[in-house]
């Protein structure tokens, strides 16, 4: 196969690494289509066949002429399949009126309910693409497709090794992990950052807030200059650099998504968080709200809280006794993360057919 990876939106380049490694592991050949922002984000570009860069932003005018940069480096470079990795933008219906009809299309959907009713996807897209893939095998089971699609699971769940090793981690230190932006929107900080204020933990137990850190309009400064948030809690001011993010990763001892209860239903059903490709990448334990003991495909890898409460009192014990977390890691070690050769021949398999 000759494949071009597409992502015309800003986001989910963490997809495109495994990608462009189960791709490689059968040694087809791989070209990336992306914005600049996203290029710099991607560590292993010296394995692309070929390179595309798009615009970040699009008039309708500049979208046309997006359109036919793709359609001409499709042809240009005899593209046969094509990755779509975020189908749910709008932009992509418009793209598929400048597709080479000869070319195999599969899709990314990061929101699987869209596969059963959407019309974009049952009327507009159908028409050339009819091979989706969701994010995991509790998702698949969740939906029921349109009759016309053929769906499977898929785990992006492979990051690029760190080159430059600079973040060490303290002797003794416990690290709890909460990747992405540091924002009260989307996760439940507050709830969390009340219950540490009011809670003597060891000193060693820190909480690591990986990703630019925008709470400054609901923390007020004499909080974040407090003992207690100096002792037991790490931000970032800034948009953490791709090695930084993955050291500490690397790092953690638990993964926690801090998902706010009301958008479970969403991430808990229909879509996943970015948080569980990275603990199953690294096979990290994951902290999570006893609700999520539904998805199947986490359980063997979790442990559940009632409340944040319950949820401190899970880390302190598990930081005394590690018998749960190294029963976590036998799991990981047998189960299907571990066999990236399996892996490619499943994804390979779905994109060639």
């Amino acid at each position: 196969m000759n494949v071009l990876l597409l992502e015309i939106g800003g986001s989910h380049i963490e997809c495109m690494y495994s990608y462009l490694h189960l791709l490689k592991i059968k040694n087809h050949q791989v070209h990336l289509a992306c914005n600049q922002k996203l290029v710099d984000l991607f560590p292993e570009q010296e394995k692309l066949d070929g390179l595309l860069i798009l615009k970040d932003k699009f008039s309708f005018s500049e979208q046309i002429k997006a359109f036919f940069q793709i359609r001409n480096y499709i042809q240009k470079n005899n593209i046969t399949h094509l990755v779509i990795n975020t189908c749910e933008l709008k932009i992509i219906r418009n793209l598929f009126l400048f597709i080479p009809n000869k070319i195999n299309c599969t899709g990314l959907v990061h929101n699987a309910k869209k596969l059963e009713k959407s019309v974009t996807f049952t009327r507009l897209l159908s028409i050339k693409m009819k091979k989706y893939l969701v994010l995991g095998d509790f998702l698949l089971k969740n939906i029921q497709p349109f009759y016309k699609f053929q769906v499977q699971s898929f785990y992006p769940i492979y990051f690029p090794s760190v080159k430059n090793k600079t973040v060490q981690k303290p002797d003794g230190a416990f690290w709890v992990c909460i990747p992405g932006g540091a924002s009260h929107q989307r996760r439940d900080y507050l709830l969390l950052i009340d219950a540490l204020s009011k809670t003597d933990l060891p000193t060693h137990i820190q909480f690591i807030f990986l990703g630019k850190y925008y709470l400054n309009e609901v923390i007020d400064k004499s909080t974040t200059e407090s003992e207690w948030w100096k002792n037991h809690i790490i931000t970032f001011d800034e948009e953490v650099p791709y090695d930084i993010f993955h050291q500490y990763i690397q790092q953690s001892d638990f993964i926690l998504p801090l998902i706010k209860m009301e958008n479970d239903t969403m991430y808990g059903l229909a879509r996943i968080s970015g948080s569980f490709n990275l603990g199953l990448g690294y096979k990290k334990p994951f902290l999570l709200p006893e609700n999520y003991k539904a998805n199947s495909d986490l359980l063997p890898y979790s442990m559940y809280y009632k409340n944040t409460n319950h949820l401190l009192d899970i880390i302190v014990n598990s930081d005394s006794d590690k018998s749960s977390i190294a029963t976590i890691q036998q799991n990981y070690n047998t189960g299907i993360f571990k066999d990236f050769n399996l892996m490619a021949d499943q994804f390979c398999t779905f994109i060639q057919q």
